[in-house]
């Protein structure tokens, strides 16, 4: 015993000249037939062990009374995973057939038995179906040693026998398929992209056989990236669903477990189902909560080792001719950038399909989607119109516009008189009218601009006097892009990126750039320049691109700059205490207004009263294109200015508005509009119960 360093309750495998026999403890003097096992070289007196066949997976059965039930599926499942555990650690070097190994868990003697050994790993759905005809044969003429390795893995069948897949009832979602036609006719505003997946999905899971007549290996996966709202999750389950194939939806942080190596066998789980269903496909939504980047810092070791283990899976997808090319995952997610670049590359994420923000054609298309099951009234060229106006919203901003929209409906009908007499009974002419969505777009805004500064100001052109000529620019430069981009495309121009409104402060700059945001309906997001500024390093510039990150996302917008020349200001003139911080604000307004990324979509105005101090890379063409004076206004301004300002006073009707005008000269909008409040307040003062405001006063008489 000491020479083959062998114990009391070890196997051992006796030479009989016929075979060998094994014996365990307790049993009865006889011997188990092992013809494929032989001793070769053995030393005189005794028999030499060898190197035996290790085994793959090792099954085994409770033989003992379960303590306690277990009703819970999530509660089996560790159970059953922490028993594995123990046996698998269990210190034992050889096994076989009918062999009892007897474990501690929780206080209580649990004993098992094996019922099955395979040699290799993809046995087991041959070894599943075979089990009770494994148990029905006699031990004795099948019995044999074998080696417990490293990569051996062990099974429990009598805890989950009554369960085929355990433990993911709840991350797994299996969908039926259904028609081409069903699946897509809820889908809006992505033909494009639909036509690209069906294009990388259908033909190798449909003819695998053309790929391998060509030596190509089909696509494994495809990733669908954009922003949050955009239909990815709904599109990739429209088409796994539309397929013939078999579908297994996976959220990834319902996946995730804090247990040790729970998460990695979820894993291992839901990719042998596919197999087992294939043809199929796997839908991994949130896929950047499942396999972050492995940077340092970025997450722990637990995620280090999921990424390693879904790069090895889709790896493994390769091998088998059976399911070569049967297998296929769509990946969904909001951050690529926050996946691991080990994914992002042919032969795992194979394309990566855009879902970006949807322009008028593709609202128009989602709209019709929404109200497809909805009483409306509304005609397709009003829905049109509509669409050509929802700048910025995307399907699920769209779905919210329409709920709403729905809300005042009901909420219309439950006030008039038929509403308020029968509650059981609902009218056929309740209906969802334009109205009511129009009604609906100020309570939802765009989901990309929620986390910035917006507005919707209610400023019109015609709230502004004397400054016919720098409105005619803004329209030119905001308006005809949206209204007219046929001219631009016919005559092969581009419209300006960007104007500079410069002036004497009140000279209704920043009125301007509000009211041009409302008269062409586009997002409007206001910066005012100090807000930017940071002390940290490298905040101020991150707060640049993040603004203009989320312009494109909602675009068309306009980013309105007021008093740029704290942001902007010259290279040449600043101070070297603030240069550095300036210098890199303004490095990342040229790049972001006029770099490598095309800046599409999107309009900068911007509003100073320091025009010299501004930064010359700024103000040129490409960047700022139009510079536009707003100076004081002139007489026939002021009389427009004072009209405009006292249509909405009480004032004495024989007022001389003329003489008013000649009286300010050298007044800004601003400085006319005070003084039109003081005159009012002074009218307050002589007398509080005064029915208008007099033009005796003597802010008037000045």
């Amino acid at each position: 015993m000491k020479y083959y360093k062998i114990c009391t309750g070890d196997i051992v495998a006796v030479c009989k000249g016929e075979g060998e026999d094994i014996q365990k403890p307790g049993d009865e003097v006889q011997a188990f037939s092992l013809s494929g096992v032989t001793f070769p070289k053995a030393p005189p007196g005794l028999p030499s062990l060898r190197h035996l066949q290790e085994a793959g997976t090792i099954r085994l059965k409770e033989i003992s009374n379960p303590v306690s039930n277990v009703t819970s599926h999530t509660a089996e499942g560790k159970q059953r995973d922490w028993l594995s555990l123990l046996l698998r650690e269990f210190d034992l070097k050889y096994i076989t057939y009918a062999q009892i190994l007897e474990v501690e868990y929780e206080g209580h003697k649990r004993r098992f038995s094996v019922t099955s050994i395979s040699t290799q790993q993809s046995d087991l759905e041959n070894q599943e179906k075979l089990v009770d005809k494994l148990e029905n044969l006699s031990i004795a003429a099948q019995s044999k040693l074998w080696v417990v390795g490293w990569d051996s893995s062990v099974l429990i069948s009598g805890i989950d026998a009554h369960e085929p897949a355990p433990a993911h009832k709840q991350e797994i979602e299996i969908l039926a398929p259904t028609s081409a036609i069903t699946a897509y006719s809820t889908v809006g505003g992505l033909n494009k992209q639909i036509q690209q997946i069906r294009d990388l999905l259908e033909i190798p899971l449909t003819r695998p056989e053309l790929f391998r007549y060509f030596g190509l290996k089909p696509p494994r996966g495809i990733l669908l990236h954009g922003p949050p709202g955009t239909g990815k999750t709904h599109l990739a389950r429209a088409i796994a669903s539309s397929t013939k194939s078999s579908v297994l939806v996976i959220n990834g942080p319902e996946l995730s477990s804090a247990y040790h190596g729970e998460t990695e066998s979820k894993l291992r789980d839901v990719f042998r189902q596919a197999r087992e269903k294939s043809p199929c496909i796997v839908v991994l939504d949130e896929v950047d909560a499942l396999v972050p980047r492995r940077e340092e810092g970025a997450g722990g070791e637990v995620e280090k080792r999921v990424v390693a283990t879904l790069l090895t899976i889709l790896d493994g997808m390769e091998e088998g001719a059976d399911g070569e090319g049967r297998v296929v995952v769509i990946g969904t997610t909001n951050r690529p950038n926050a996946i691991d670049p080990a994914l992002r590359r042919p032969g795992r994420f194979d394309r990566e399909i855009e879902i970006g923000i949807p322009d008028a054609e593709a609202r128009f298309s989602i709209l019709n989607v929404l109200l497809s099951n909805t009483p409306h009234s509304i005609s397709q060229e009003q829905l049109r119109a509509f669409s050509s106006r929802a700048h910025g919203y995307v399907g699920a901003d769209l779905g919210a516009v329409v709920r709403e929209a729905g809300t005042i409906a009901i909420k219309r009908w439950l006030a008039s008189p038929d509403g308020q007499k029968d509650h059981n009974q609902i009218p056929e002419n309740l209906t969802l009218t334009l109205d009511d969505l129009v009604a609906s777009m100020p309570a939802v805004r765009p989901s990309a601009m929620r986390s910035l500064f917006v507005e919707t100001p209610p400023v019109r052109y015609s709230e502004i006097g004397g400054q016919a000529l720098v409105i005619q620019k803004l329209r030119e430069a905001v308006e005809w892009p949206l209204l007219h981009p046929e001219a631009f495309q016919r005559l092969g121009v581009r419209p300006p990126k960007g104007v500079l409104l410069y002036g004497p402060p009140g000279c209704s700059k920043t009125v301007l750039a509000r009211a041009c945001a409302t008269e062409s309906g586009v997002n409007f997001v206001a910066v005012k320049g100090p807000e930017l500024l940071n002390k940290f390093v490298g905040e101020s510039e991150r707060a640049v691109r993040e603004i203009f990150r989320k312009a494109r996302a909602a675009s068309p917008s306009i980013i309105f700059f007021d008093e740029i020349d704290a942001l902007a200001t010259s290279r040449s003139a600043s101070d070297s205490d603030t240069g550095s911080s300036h210098e890199g604000v303004l490095t990342s307004l040229l790049n972001e207004m006029d770099g490598v990324q095309e800046l599409v979509g999107v309009t900068v105005v911007a509003a100073t009263n320091r025009p010299d101090a501004i930064d010359s890379a700024l103000m040129r063409p490409g960047r700022l294109d139009r510079i536009l004076y707003v100076g004081p206004p002139d007489e026939g301004a002021r009389v427009e200015i004072l009209k405009i300002r006292m249509k909405t006073m009480t004032v004495e009707p024989n007022i001389d508005i003329d003489a008013l005008a000649r009286l300010t000269d050298g007044c800004s909008g601003a400085e006319i509009t005070a003084l039109c409040q003081e005159a009012a307040i002074l009218t307050m003062q002589m007398d509080i119960n005064a029915p208008y405001v007099s033009a005796k006063v003597p802010v008037f008489c000045k």
